[in-house]
């Protein structure tokens, strides 16, 4: 017995170890990337940028000003196609709906969550037994530059054009580093936020001449997603890929986790 309790002893502070370890490389990783620090209370909802006094009163047009921003040697904005540039740079001109399929093995947790979304209206997406696809109204609102020390700052709030709830509420900016500059984005989340650091590419998907583009975390240094709290910032084990090609008249946009 007393050999048993020593060796369950044991796991336990290598158990203990290892998570001190991994917090670390964690907290490593995410240290001297400019993450917002922007966090909102028990409640997001549509009007969260205007209620957190975040909003200079001016509605600017897309989720970036001008992608020649982000040129660099492997990306050439004058390769995209004008409609995907125009899906970025005038974002708000786009009608918007937005498709859900959950996978098999997260069903029974997004049912679960579902109902705490939709309370704090925040990553408010339809659950695996609900209607898959929601019409979306979006609008913009540009963000107070001592409010987020990102560059370019603007909000982007989705919602269900059905209900009025808030769907997606995010703060889009961007910063540089050795050359290179990276899409960021801030989803505030109860007394903390979800952000993640984003790459230019471009993506050819079935366009031959890849006139597409994606954003993704696969990809360099800074790149990934981050927990950011009050008692600091922690890098996640988590991925995400953005797509966005020409299809018919307009554009599809796809993200994948």
């Amino acid at each position: 017995m007393r050999r048993l309790r020593v060796a369950l002893l044991a796991a336990v502070a290598s158990l203990l170890a290892l998570a001190v370890a991994v917090l670390r490389r964690a907290r490593r990783r995410a240290a001297g990337i400019p993450l917002s620090p922007v966090t909102a209370g028990a409640r997001v909802g549509a009007g969260f940028p205007e209620r957190a006094g975040l909003t200079t009163g001016e509605e600017p047009a897309g989720e970036m000003d001008d992608m020649v921003h982000y040129a660099r040697d492997g990306f050439d904005p004058e390769r995209v196609h004008p409609r995907v540039r125009a899906f970025y740079e005038a974002t708000s001109d786009y009608p918007m709906t937005a498709t859900v399929t959950w996978h098999r093995g997260f069903r029974l947790g997004a049912a679960l969550a579902a109902r705490v979304t939709s309370a704090v209206e925040q990553l408010n997406l339809p659950g695996p037994f609900e209607r898959s696809t929601v019409a979306l109204t979006s609008r913009f609102a540009d963000v107070r530059a001592d409010a987020d020390p990102r560059e370019d700052v603007r909000a982007w709030v989705r919602t269900d054009r059905e209900t009025g709830e808030a769907v997606f509420v995010a703060l889009y900016g961007s910063y540089e580093r050795d050359g290179e500059r990276y899409v960021t984005v801030a989803v505030p989340l109860p007394w903390a936020n979800l952000s993640t650091v984003l790459r230019l590419d471009h993506h050819d998907g079935d366009d031959a001449d890849a006139t597409g583009v994606a954003l993704t975390t696969l990809s360099g240094d800074d790149p990934g997603l981050y927990l950011v709290t009050p008692l600091g910032a922690l890098a996640l084990p988590l991925e995400q890929r953005f797509t966005v090609r020409p299809d018919g008249d307009g554009v599809r946009a796809t993200q994948t986790m």
